[in-house]
């Protein structure tokens, strides 16, 4: 994942180490109110409005970091599946067990690569890094990519196994991002593109308005085939193309938006993978416990951004990415240079 979520190199554009930081912060917002939103219509709203930006826009930054895939495919590959596959194998396992659909042996092997909550995102990443090989042949590869993200909703079996059903829907724009130039991306660091996001956030949410709160979830996550979310093919390659406009005006309402230069929070936007990987941790503990209530209440939102921030901060922490290294990025810590009291804000 750090390929991915994070650039290379001596210089760092810190407009997309911002960009991630928030992003992924807001993904684990999402995730806490998430369990909450049928309480309320306008929280449920809030987190669909959330939903459509959110992850469309951290896959199209991670396909922006992808321009020199070809160079060295062995390496690629190879980095591929330290990066992403490793950590997906670990952590998949580990929440399994948590709960309780890894007791046996024959439990780990039905449920190993179904992507339990929120793992989703690595096994897709993986996928569409690999796709990028076969479709850098092609004459219209971002064409082929949406009809592909249509043509998925009508096979009846294309769900959350293998993360089928996600990788094909959001591949489009993860092409996208892998085909945009730095200078196309420094249009949304102008002030004039914050006029076009204010129009984009009207039109992403007129367009939200017009759907049930249910229909319009079910649509941005893309995890199910049309049979499970809309009333005919028709139906669903039409929500499909809708919900595609909704997720590209919800790219252009946020980035223009995101900090240009360096900030305090900056340097977290490299240890985005733990603040994602980690953070599903609590959200589960806190399910487990109950800790979630059926209403809303003023207690739940004094302390949601406590708990949120306290999240993120804990999950990017010097000595959490020094621990948890190993198996987030792949990478054992030097125990004899370096502790986790004293890392670099940049490790």
């Amino acid at each position: 994942m750090k390929q991915q979520l994070q650039t290379t190199g001596k210089q760092r554009d810190p407009y997309f180490d911002n960009a991630r930081f928030f992003l992924v912060t807001l993904v684990v917002l999402g995730h806490l109110i998430s369990p909450v939103r049928e309480a309320n219509d306008t929280l449920f709203f809030m987190n669909n409005f959330l939903s459509s930006f959110r992850m469309p826009a951290l896959v199209l930054v991670s396909g922006f970091f992808t321009k020199h895939f070809s160079r060295d495919p062995r390496r690629f590959v190879k980095q591929l599946l330290l990066t992403l596959l490793v950590p997906y194998l670990v952590f998949q396992v580990f929440y399994l067990r948590m709960d309780g659909l890894a007791e046996t042996w024959g439990q780990l092997a039905v449920n190993l690569f179904a992507p339990n909550f929120g793992m989703w995102f690595l096994l897709s990443l993986l996928f569409w890094n690999l796709l990028l090989f076969p479709f850098a042949k092609l004459r219209h590869p971002i064409l082929v990519a949406f009809i592909l993200g249509v043509v998925i909703g009508w096979v009846d079996a294309a769900g959350e196994f293998l993360s089928i059903s996600r990788t094909f829907v959001f591949f489009p724009i993860f092409l996208i991002g892998h085909h945009l130039q730095k200078g196309q991306f420094s249009f949304f660091k102008e002030r004039r593109a914050k006029g076009l996001a204010v129009v984009a956030i009207v039109l992403n949410a007129s367009i939200l308005s017009f759907f049930s709160l249910e229909q319009a979830r079910n649509a941005l996550l893309a995890r199910h085939p049309f049979v499970e979310i809309a009333d005919s093919l028709l139906e669903g390659t039409v929500l499909r193309l809708v919900f595609y406009v909704v997720m590209l005006l919800g790219i252009v309402a946020f980035l223009p938006w995101v900090p240009k230069k360096r900030i305090s929070t900056t340097y977290l936007g490299r240890r985005t993978a733990y603040v994602y990987l980690l953070h599903l941790f609590f959200v589960k503990l806190f399910t487990a416990l109950n800790w979630f209530p059926e209403q809303l209440g003023l207690s739940f939102i004094l302390i949601l951004p406590v708990v949120w921030l306290s999240i993120v901060y804990w999950t990017s922490s010097n000595a959490v990415v020094f621990f948890t290294r190993p198996f987030v990025e792949g990478k054992w810590p030097q125990w004899s240079r370096q502790s986790p009291l004293v890392m670099r804000r940049n490790p």
